[in-house]
């Protein structure tokens, strides 16, 4: 087993100098890849519409267990997403995005009628947030916003003391998108119990946590747990997964003939599948996402998931002392145990520092102005904090950065 960083495992940019630490919004290719997209072609041409019931094992090739297009979202799911998470077998499916999970979940009937109170967070992500408000006008479910503390982080005894009788659904970010601050173990193993004492669902958003440290979502007693491959996991976009807790029934209204028992009898009235991970899929599956969606997360699984978490907190640990040393202040935790992979300084016009720093092909970002984002990840090195850092500080001490433009042309930072 090889240890972090492992940059060689990585297809990077041109530029030989290229320092990515933005594994926050899309992570490097792993050197697979083109050889998993060409599979797909080749099983394409090769069986055509029998790709659906058989295509040779790409992800597993010592492996006997027999693969088609129809299966690929639940073996995926099972094989790779649920050692991810720490699950049990038969829980995890891929999604094609997170939006369309929580779609799924807040149009099952089972939802509403343990409620009429969707608790969220103010600091969830839109995926959420936005999606509890407008289920709102169509259902029985308010969401119910609890506001964040002053330093903008999820206030967990208001949140705890607001799950009552009325509570169908809580919604938390197991890290904030703004923050970097993650949520433990012990504030959400007391939310799970809070909800279960009033048979509420307790769902978790994992994005930023997922692939970057160990996790045990039947330890944290989460119903469900949502999250992405494009980040960190290397997945790109199109591969998102949700784990359901064993003996969790939902029968989602928006399962489309994927979700069906049996979609080739064509029967006139819908019947939900008997395994409830099928029933959060909708339409055709998209498969070519498929093929290329676990290459990260066999590289993070390999390394183990301990030696991923370390060497993130090696390179935050120095982060934050270059920060410090800068007299940079942090949005981020810098405590270990409540650190995600993200560094957030609180720079002044923090959009034109990223675009900066682009331009000497360092890649960070900001968010709203107020913060550089930065991740440092498995293909990361500490000599790369370094230069980063070096530049952060030659930019600010110079000030000039404030004054120059900023690449509007398109709306991705």
């Amino acid at each position: 087993m090889s240890t972090p960083p492992i940059p060689s495992a990585y297809r990077f940019p041109d530029e030989p100098d290229a320092v990515e630490l933005r594994s926050f919004t899309h992570g490097l290719q792993p050197e697979r890849v083109p050889h998993m997209m060409e599979q797909f072609t080749e099983d394409w041409r090769q069986h055509g519409v029998d790709a659906w019931n058989r295509v040779p094992n790409h992800w597993r090739p010592d492996a006997d267990d027999p693969v088609g297009w129809w299966t690929l979202p639940t073996y995926l799911g099972d094989e790779f997403v649920a050692p991810l998470l720490g699950a049990p077998a038969h829980t995890c499916i891929l999604q094609p995005s997170v939006h369309w999970t929580i779609q799924c979940l807040l149009s099952s009937p089972e939802v509403g009628a343990r409620g009429d109170e969707v608790l969220v967070s103010e600091t969830a992500f839109p995926s959420i947030l936005h999606s509890a408000q407008r289920w709102s006008t169509l259902r029985d479910l308010d969401p119910h916003i609890v506001p964040p503390t002053d330093a903008r982080r999820v206030d967990r005894e208001a949140l705890l003391g607001a799950i009552g009788p009325d509570t169908a659904l809580v919604a938390l970010s197991h890290v904030g998108f703004t923050t970097g601050a993650c949520l433990p173990a012990s504030f959400l193993r007391s939310v799970a119990e809070r909800a279960q004492r009033h048979d509420a669902l307790f769902l978790l958003d994992g994005y930023h946590a997922a692939a970057t440290r160990p996790i045990d979502v039947t330890h944290l007693g989460c119903d469900l747990y949502v999250g992405g491959l494009l980040k960190e996991a290397s997945g790109s976009a199109g591969n998102t997964f949700v784990y359901l807790r064993n003996g969790l029934d939902l029968t989602p209204r928006l399962t489309g003939w994927f979700g069906n028992a049996a979609p080739f009898e064509f029967r006139t009235k819908p019947h939900p599948h008997p395994d409830v991970r099928r029933r959060f899929l909708g339409g055709t599956t998209a498969v070519a996402p498929m093929y290329h969606a676990v290459e990260g997360v066999r590289l993070l699984l390999d390394l183990g998931l301990d030696a991923v978490r370390d060497h993130s907190l090696t390179l935050t640990d120095r982060a934050i002392a270059r920060a410090n040393a800068l007299d940079v202040p942090l949005r981020s935790p810098r405590a270990a145990d409540e650190r995600s992979a993200m560094v957030l300084l609180e720079v002044p016009e923090a959009e034109r520092l990223a675009a900066h720093l682009k331009e000497h092909h360092v890649y960070t970002d900001s968010r709203r102005n107020e913060v550089l984002r930065m991740a440092p990840f498995v293909w990361n090195t500490m000599g790369e904090i370094d230069r980063a850092f070096d530049l952060i500080g030659d930019a600010l001490a110079a000030g000039t950065y404030r004054s120059r433009s900023v690449d509007t042309s398109g709306p991705v930072t």
